[in-house]
């Protein structure tokens, strides 16, 4: 990619590497470097840097290194920008996949040559990403920078790009709570005589270990039933307090 500093002031884009103030969030993955992955499952390149809207703060592309083998020979290296939306994360994997392309389209996708992010190549990617099989028709208002409704658009919401990782941490988070549970209906006094009813046993007579597994899967059941859960997270939370896996 060209060694491009050509940036005019007001720049609203900018590639992270650029940006000495800017880091990745704690939060989330750093993915420069991982492999992207097309979403016919072949290898389209990999991440090589991260476009930010450096006015709110927000990853807005995944600059991706194109594999040389993809292009014709006489070409120079060639960079695409997926909109962080366009994608999610297979963190088994290490991989990034693209949702919208596969590498039969690639080269209808417009290629980014560093510098400054313009407007028209804005709206190039969004149509590429949104209408692949169509031609793009360049109109005076590509001219103009997007505005906050160009953003709005579901190809830049970044909980898709993590939504596998924050659906895993929130299972986790229920497992926790359910441990949590599991723990506070254990009866203490299990191998203690209880209420006259003979040595060893609890009050009921019962396993004070298998009460508290009824009560905490009932309790997920009413989350279910609730709409608090689906059921794919019913199923993992139940198991895991089971001690299945």
């Amino acid at each position: 990619m060209a060694n491009n500093n050509d940036y005019s002031k007001g720049v609203r884009l900018r590639p992270l590497h650029k940006l000495s103030n800017f880091k990745v969030s704690d939060n989330n993955l750093d993915v420069r470097g991982w492999e992207v992955v097309g979403a016919d499952g072949r290898r389209i390149g990999k991440v090589d840097d991260l476009i930010v809207d450096q006015t709110l703060m927000k990853v807005r592309y995944l600059d991706v290194d194109v594999d040389p083998n993809l292009l014709l020979p006489d070409t120079d290296d060639r960079h695409i920008l997926v909109p962080i939306g366009a994608a999610h994360l297979d963190e088994s994997a290490d991989e990034v996949r693209v949702t919208g392309l596969e590498l039969a389209g690639l080269s209808r996708y417009p290629f980014y040559r560093g510098g400054e992010v313009t407007p028209d190549y804005e709206y190039r990617v969004l149509h590429a990403v949104t209408s692949p099989t169509t031609s793009f028709m360049t109109t005076s208002s590509h001219t103009t920078p997007p505005d906050d409704q160009f953003y709005e658009h579901e190809s830049f919401d970044d909980s898709r790009f993590y939504q596998t990782r924050r659906q895993d941490d929130y299972i986790d988070q229920r497992s926790s709570a359910v441990n949590a549970d599991m723990n506070r209906n254990i009866n203490p006094n299990v191998g203690s005589t209880s209420s006259g009813m003979g040595s060893g046993t609890t009050g009921m007579g019962g396993n004070s270990a298998i009460d508290g597994d009824i009560a905490t899967i009932e309790r997920l059941k009413r989350m279910l039933d609730e709409g608090t859960i689906n059921h794919d997270e019913f199923t993992a939370l139940k198991r895991k307090a089971l001690g299945l896996y």
